[in-house]
């Protein structure tokens, strides 16, 4: 019996609308599970709520409600792969349930060790038969392995559907308490992981417990949100996650439409978004102190791996600043398949200066106003304050007061927001007294003749 074949009833093809930019990368194969998620279009729904609306899935051909992994191993179910993956080269990811009519068809509660670990080898020979003809098809082709949730047999039996189907595979699997079904659906949810552990293009996201988890059980006391996965073992998935088949009853296996939504929700949050996501390139903000010299003062940046396109802005803009200051770094990976980026503050710092500044080492007192010349190598204008002596300054000339004595004057620059204020520079003039020796000592040698 293949319970797994009501996904059938009342549904209806999604056909999500394609534009440009977007591209089918996941191709969804297998069974009930499969196909009821892709008719439902739950990718279409969730995709886009996590950035993803670019990524488009097909389960046209590759669903089929009741198939097994048995099946899906023979050639005629992998050429309806081959020709998916060949008639779309776009698709890089398979996203695969299988196996759940397998053991539905084959185990019950008198099942001994031997038996289950016979029926485990079985499902996990043909599931690497399928995994191994799917990656030999594209070396960059992933598989992701999504499977069930937990079923309900206690709350489905008594409507129209439970008499028709779920009764009978009730009876077939030996009338299994909760726990004992759960168990073992746990215990063929470890092989999957295993298989994904071991292949680095295999990944695999448990579903077991979303449903508890989501929808609680309210009417018990166990509000949504309580249970985290895997959830109570001992309990059912609410009823309320169960499909709703119209004028039927509710589906002991299969899920609501909201459901099978938290399922892609669940492979997104744990693999798709990784998968699509463009790879994080590392970069590195270097040169982040520097000095005013008058011209812009781009920072350095690198990136792992190396020679990606990089757009740096400063405080928002383009263009490196000139002006001494503190400035917050942007740099943004700009390039086609690649994503990172990096902040930093670039500080520029105000920059030194000095001053030359020359005075004749002596004057009369009687030398007429002398003009003060300094120059600053920031070429800031030059300030003169006589520190002391006779004379004084007035529009930067010297005036000398007539008297004899040392005059020191000061030329300084204190700076501004690009300069630091210069070394002050002192000069020193010693001011002769004016005599008239020399046309005393002629009249006195005119008199001693």
């Amino acid at each position: 019996m293949k319970p797994f074949g009501l996904a059938l009833l009342g549904l209806a093809l999604l056909v999500p609308g394609i534009s440009a930019a977007q591209e089918t990368r996941v191709l969804i194969v297998g069974d009930s599970w499969a196909e009821e998620m892709w008719e439902d279009g739950s990718h279409a729904t969730v995709f886009p709520a996590y950035g993803l609306q670019d990524i488009l899935v097909d389960g046209s051909t590759t669903t089929e409600s009741g198939s097994t992994a048995n099946e899906w191993k023979q050639g005629a179910y992998l050429h309806l792969i081959a020709d998916a993956l060949d008639s779309q080269p776009s698709i890089d990811t398979v996203q695969l349930t299988v196996g759940g009519n397998d053991f539905l068809d084959t185990w019950n509660t008198g099942f001994d060790d031997k038996q289950l670990d016979a029926l485990k080898d079985a499902i996990l020979f043909d599931l690497n038969i399928i995994i191994d003809f799917i990656l030999g098809k594209n070396p960059d082709i992933e598989v992701i392995l999504s499977f069930y949730d937990y079923p309900n047999f206690v709350d489905t039996l008594g409507d129209i559907i439970g008499a028709l189907f779920c009764e009978p595979l009730f009876q077939d699997l030996g009338e299994p308490e909760p726990v004992q079904i759960n168990e073992v659906a746990l215990e063929f949810e470890s092989l999957y992981e295993d298989l994904a552990d071991d292949n680095p293009r295999v990944h695999f996201a448990s579903h077991f417990g979303l449903m508890q988890f989501h929808f609680g059980f309210p009417d018990d006391g166990i509000p949504p949100g309580q249970l985290e996965p895997p959830g109570d073992i001992t309990l059912p998935s609410p009823v309320e996650a169960m499909r709703e088949r119209p004028f039927l009853g509710r589906d002991c296996f299969h899920l609501e439409p909201a459901g099978y939504d938290i399922l892609v929700e669940n492979l997104v949050e744990n693999y798709y978004l990784d998968r699509f996501s463009d790879p994080e390139a590392t970069v590195t903000i270097e040169d982040l102190v520097q000095t005013y010299d008058g011209s812009p003062r781009p920072v350095s940046v690198e990136t792992d791996p190396v020679g990606l396109n990089v757009t740096v802005t400063y405080d928002g803009q383009t263009d490196a600043p000139v002006e001494a200051g503190d400035y917050n770094v942007l740099a943004v990976v700009d390039e086609d398949g690649w994503t990172g980026q990096a902040e930093a503050v670039l500080v520029i710092e105000q920059a030194g200066q000095s001053i030359s500044f020359e005075l004749p080492e002596s004057l009369p007192a009687d030398a007429p106003p002398l003009d003060l010349t300094a120059s600053a190598d920031s070429g800031l204008e030059v300030e003169f304050e006589l520190i002391s002596g006779p004379a004084s300054i007035q529009d930067d000339q010297l005036i000398l007061d007539g008297k004899p004595g040392t005059v020191v004057v000061e030329a300084s620059q204190p700076g501004d927001d690009n300069w630091l204020p210069a070394e002050p520079v002192n000069r020193t003039v010693e001011v002769a007294e004016v005599t008239d020796d020399l046309f005393s000592d002629r009249f006195e040698n005119i008199d001693g003749q």
